[in-house]
């Protein structure tokens, strides 16, 4: 019997050893920890449905992460495994959660591994518990709520990426940036909703239990350096929770990012360590922005909570790129499922009132995003990357058909695994989820 919303809220620690730091960057021993990382999550109970969302301070991850994390939760609870989405920051100054080497390093010779090495195995189940615990945690601090939702444009983080008249694209990073390419040459800019979200719970009296916001950029303006660091991101997260006091969790989950670096606040290459510089800077930026729309935000409906996902294979682009491969030796050693022509991943939708949260397999374009939430029939649509299974970038079909005509190898198609039905797959796949959830 429906009962009005109930949430809780709870993180947990998830800073790795030295050793088994640093996804990026330079290999060996982390120089430092700079900001602690940490599994953040939230719990939600109408009194028939729960459901949770855990959030992960890590770049990437397969689905032997989300099946580790879900498995346990799942018996230290009573939420269906099912009903848990797990997804990631995107910090690229974190775990290493699987054993691998840039092809690019070897001569475009990918250095395969058999199996997860002892070191990654004990991490990623100290992981799992791990976040568990913060699930475990949150079930156990569930109270009736109120919602609230408003959001907020953030200019001066991200920059997107340029296509240029010969057909290449520039990717702008703190390594790469406006002053290596000529103006003249840029044909368009990338299409970016610089939209901060934010959905604020408070219980009866008024006191912030929780929130989630989300935001599309990359969260790796550290990710040359040689600490382990939480990014941006995790300075907003901390400075915010550290604000309102007491248990506050504050969780910001990677929207879509897959064509926006953090390299709006760059004018030119720097090292670094000069970018690393810069994650209080973004961080304040997101605090700021959030605090001037705390007081701002409206009530929205939280009388219905709802989950669905849905299992879909992506066929693998062909010719398959040097580091799309990589990618899938990865995968095949965390025992994912998949075959020689493509990939089975998950896209999950969690229902909350007028707020629906759609869990994407990858770092989504903006362009996919846009389409989604014309789709969508609720009144606040969140599209959530990096959730429960990585297949790096998710691009709209017009950027193969774009390279195929110029010839050019656009930067994000080296790394992505799906092909150009990879867009009309993810609508057919939330066409259903929509009215799963209704």
């Amino acid at each position: 019997m429906k009962k009005g919303l109930m949430v809780g809220a709870a993180k947990y620690n998830i800073t790795p050893s030295l050793d088994q730091a640093r996804r990026l960057g330079p290999k060996g021993l982390a120089t430092d920890v700079v900001r602690q990382l940490f599994a953040r999550a939230t719990v939600f109970d109408d009194g028939e449905t729960k459901a949770a969302i855990v959030l992960l301070d890590i770049s990437e991850f397969f689905p032997n992460i989300t099946e580790g994390i879900r498995d346990i939760a799942s018996k230290w609870t009573d939420i269906p495994p099912e009903n848990i989405l797990v997804c990631g920051t995107h910090t690229h100054s974190g775990p290493k959660v699987i054993d691998y080497d840039d092809p690019y390093d070897y001569g475009g010779v990918i250095v395969e591994y058999n199996e997860i090495s002892e070191s990654v195995r004990l991490y990623l189940e100290m992981l799992y518990r791990w976040a568990a615990s913060a699930v475990f945690l949150a079930d156990s601090r569930l109270k009736p709520v109120r919602g609230k939702i408003g959001e907020i444009s953030v200019p001066g983080i991200g920059r997107p990426r340029a296509r240029m008249k010969d057909g290449s694209v520039a990717s702008f990073t703190y390594a790469y940036n406006i002053d290596k390419i000529d103006i003249r040459q840029i044909e368009s800019w990338s299409f970016y909703d610089d939209k901060l979200r934010i959905a604020l719970f408070e219980d009866m009296e008024g006191v912030p239990v929780c929130g989630l916001a989300n935001f599309g950029c990359h969260n790796a303006l550290a990710m040359g350096w040689t600490t382990v660091d939480s990014d941006f991101f995790g300075w907003a997260m901390d400075k915010v929770e550290e604000e309102v006091g007491g248990k506050f969790v504050f969780s910001l989950m990677a929207g879509p990012e897959g064509n926006v670096h953090p390299a709006g606040l760059i004018e030119k290459s720097i090292t670094p360590e000069e970018a690393a510089s810069l994650v209080p800077v973004a961080g304040n930026i997101l605090y700021e922005k959030a605090k001037k729309i705390w007081n701002n935000l409206e009530p929205f409906k939280t009388d219905t909570l709802s989950c669905a996902r849905k299992e879909v294979y992506f066929p693998v682009q062909q010719p398959i790129p040097i580091r799309a491969k990589n990618y899938l030796c990865r995968r095949k050693t965390a025992g994912c499922k998949q075959d020689e022509k493509g990939v089975f991943s998950e896209l999950q939708l969690i229902r909350i009132g007028e707020l629906a949260i759609l869990g994407l397999c990858g770092e989504v374009f903006h362009e996919i995003v846009f389409n989604l939430r014309k789709m969508s029939p609720f009144r606040h649509t969140w599209v959530t990357s990096l959730c429960n299974d990585e297949l790096s970038y998710l691009m709209p079909e017009h950027e193969y058909k774009r390279d195929k005509k110029s010839g050019k190898m656009n930067v994000q198609k080296e790394f992505a695994i799906p092909d150009e039905t990879a867009e009309s797959l993810i609508y057919e796949a939330f066409k259903e989820l929509f009215e799963r959830v209704k």
